[in-house]
């Protein structure tokens, strides 16, 4: 490896990456059969504006049937300097809350750090934490939040199943569209 720092960066920035601590949402989800969930959003943990030197996205396909999720979520954070984080996560809970909270859990099924030059490594491989991924509604001024978070026993978060992620990003291009049928 080029840079053995980087990957110590890269690997460190995977709590970056996180929302905050994991909470249940305040309204109760809202009882659905059939949802699907699909959307790539870019997104900032800085603020509502462009974040120059990083890429932070998030894609989601998800869907339920007759009470059972099913789909796929990937977490980036492309470091220009630095290398990319990939966080990817197997759906096992889909569901809007009463205030239109749309929130996705899962086991993490792998996360890649691949440094700047270098090649892709596993972090943390064969651990399969939860993940989870909550997409709020526009604001009063319009914007629109995002809470991503994964299980950290080191930093003292947990994700529960089917809890919303607290918001702690912003939402700068992109969108997610849920329908219910």
């Amino acid at each position: 490896m080029r840079k053995p720092t980087a990957a110590v960066a890269l690997a460190t920035a995977i709590t970056a990456l996180a929302a905050g601590t994991a909470g249940t949402a305040s309204a109760a989800p809202a009882p659905a059969e059939h949802l699907a969930l699909h959307g790539w959003t870019l997104l900032n943990d800085k603020g509502p504006g462009p974040n120059p030197g990083e890429r932070l996205t998030a894609q989601v396909s998800a869907r339920t049937v007759d009470g059972r999720a099913r789909g796929h979520v990937v977490v980036q954070h492309v470091f220009e300097k630095d290398g990319t984080v990939r966080a990817e996560f197997d759906v096992d809970c889909l569901t809007v809350d009463g205030a239109g909270a749309v929130t996705v859990t899962g086991p993490i099924t792998q996360i890649v750090v691949t440094p700047l030059g270098g090649e892709p490594r596993p972090f943390d491989p064969g651990r399969h934490p939860e993940a989870g991924v909550t997409f709020y509604p526009a604001d009063a001024q319009g914007e629109r939040r995002v809470g991503w978070e994964r299980t950290n026993p080191e930093m003292h978060t947990e994700v529960v199943k089917c809890g919303a992620v607290p918001a702690g990003l912003w939402v700068i291009d992109g969108g997610t569209v849920l329908r219910r049928h």
